[in-house]
């Protein structure tokens, strides 16, 4: 992650909050009497992207793991299937009106320790809430950066970015039927799904299924993934793969099953953002 030294927000005990993975340190240059760019040397490369989508996919893929997982972006209501939730789309999309609210506020002269409110981030740990400010000026408005520093470092220096993010081809999706058993009037096939994911960086995925039989009314038709209890949205580690078994019943001869990403429905942690091979200009 690009999150740098948060000096402001962070002032409760975390012991005992839950586990999640610490940003890397970043190598600062500056010196403490820096206030202003002009006050010292360069600190912080910050990224500099072909375009404002492909911007938006690698700072989604930065802040995704600021919110619990995988059983849902609790703080954002999206990303599960319990009730009021909703699809991955709707993450991406309200975490960068997020990101350009806080630079919003930022520039209108917010204190960082008042924007969490006048912004009305969902995040409501004090740490999530730092790091996603200081993500979100890092991607959307450098030129903020003193603010959220507490003016202790100086100007950053654009750096040209790989823009690495996979696609959903880089998750391998197999499904196959089992032996059917039942009767003359109802019949019940097995069946077990494999997603491979292939990338080198853990996913969040949304998944659905469809089924073929003759005389089935939905024959070929993309539909909710699993049984009634199967959460359709699962996270699949890097190099890892998501197994699932379970039962189809009906009056219907099952010949096959598909499963799939759903389209768009999918955000890969913190790809997008590596360092390419030298600096660009301003972004």
């Amino acid at each position: 992650m690009l999150v740098v030294g948060v000096t402001a927000m962070v002032t409760r005990d975390t012991d005992g909050a839950r586990p999640r993975s610490e940003p890397a340190p970043v190598k600062t240059y500056a010196s403490p009497a820096a206030s202003a760019p002009s006050d010292g040397p360069p600190y912080v490369a910050v990224p500099r992207f072909s375009s404002p989508s492909a911007r938006d996919t690698a700072f989604v893929g930065d802040v995704a793991p600021f919110s619990t997982w995988p059983s849902g972006t609790e703080s954002y209501g999206v990303m599960s299937s319990a009730p009021g939730g909703s699809d991955i789309s709707d993450f991406h999309g309200a975490v960068v009106a997020d990101a350009k609210a806080v630079c919003e506020a930022l520039t209108a002269g917010t204190d960082m320790n008042d924007v969490p409110d006048t912004v009305g981030l969902a995040l409501t740990d004090p740490i999530d809430q730092a790091g996603f400010i200081v993500e979100a000026v890092t991607f959307y408005c450098p030129a903020r950066m003193g603010a959220v520093t507490d003016g202790v470092y100086s100007k950053p220096v654009p750096t040209e970015q790989r823009e690495d993010c996979p696609t959903a081809r880089a998750l391998e999706v197999k499904a196959s039927i089992g032996e059917e058993t039942g009767d003359d009037l109802i019949h019940t096939s097995s069946y077990s799904v494999e997603v491979h994911n292939t990338s080198s960086y853990t996913v969040r995925a949304q998944l659905q299924q469809r089924w073929f039989a003759d005389g089935f009314a939905d024959d070929g038709v993309w539909g909710t993934f699993g049984d009634v209890t199967a959460d359709p949205v699962v996270t699949i580690e890097a190099g890892e793969s998501f197994t699932y078994e379970s039962e189809q019943s009906g009056i219907y001869h099952w010949k096959r099953t598909d499963v799939r990403v759903q389209p768009g429905q999918f955000v890969f942690f913190g790809c997008g953002y590596q360092p390419g091979p030298g600096p660009g200009d301003a972004m």
